[in-house]
């Protein structure tokens, strides 16, 4: 589990993030430098320097991407740290904030998934998450029909001992969640030595999204490769109770 560090660089706390990053290290979590390849700190006025503005904001970006959890020092305002905070939320990631004060501000509260106040709270926090296998994202756009396709499915076949290869197919409208597609490349994958039938697959992966989403409606389509002169198509769908859409689901409720 890779986590970062996030604070008010400009406005001082900058030896506040080296020393929690120092503290998780001794802990023994992967602990992602930001300032290894370049340290900001220093510079006292940004209006003129659009340059270097494009490199650091890359530069954070970047390594926020690489890291399973963010732990945002609520300490001092940063419009940085509030920035690269809602980013992660937004993209699935677990946002721990670290308030050992009182915080004014709604919206460090709003964008976090845990609030601790002290440094053993936060790591009583770090050693409970689990990640997760599938990661979502906030659904703000409405009621829309999402198609995902992936083309490098495989699993076992428990009669021949065989590997099955296929193309699976995820239709369905979202909730108040939508999947992220990174992590549903890694819950694929996690197929791949598991001895399962055709109608098996699909099953479970059903059953996964509609734990995890909650979506209004959700159809499967995995499509194996041909076996013994037979090519599979298996098919299930699943609609929430009250929702008019096409399909043979079962139903809600």
């Amino acid at each position: 589990m890779k986590v970062i560090v996030l604070g008010a660089v400009g406005y001082g706390d900058i030896k506040e993030i080296i020393s929690i990053q120092r503290f998780l290290k001794e802990k023994g979590f992967e602990v992602i430098d930001q300032f290894k390849n370049l340290d900001y700190s220093y510079v006292e006025d940004f209006r003129d320097k659009k340059e270097l503005c494009e490199k650091i904001i890359k530069n954070d970006l970047k390594y926020v991407s690489e890291a399973d959890v963010v732990i945002f020092l609520v300490t001092k305002p940063s419009f940085g740290a509030m920035a690269e905070t809602i980013f992660s939320y937004l993209t699935g990631k677990y946002v721990i904030a670290l308030c050992k004060d009182k915080v004014k501000s709604p919206w460090p509260i709003y964008f976090s998934n845990y609030i601790v106040k002290n440094e053993s709270e936060l790591i009583d926090v770090l050693k409970n998450i689990k990640l997760k296998d599938l990661k979502t994202i906030p659904n703000n756009y409405g009621e829309v029909e999402i198609e995902l396709t992936y083309r490098d499915f495989t699993c076992i076949c428990p009669i021949t001992k065989k590997r099955d290869v296929a193309k699976l197919r995820i239709r369905y409208i979202p909730n108040e969640k939508l999947l992220e597609y990174e992590s549903l490349k890694r819950y694929f994958k996690k197929f791949e030595d598991k001895e399962l039938y055709h109608e098996e697959v699909v099953n479970i992966i059903l059953n996964d999204l509609i734990r995890i989403i909650k979506p209004k409606y959700v159809e499967i389509t995995a499509e194996f490769e041909e076996r013994s002169n037979v090519k599979a198509t298996v098919r299930k769908c699943w609609k929430s109770k009250g929702l008019n859409h096409e399909g043979i689901c079962y139903k809600e409720g």
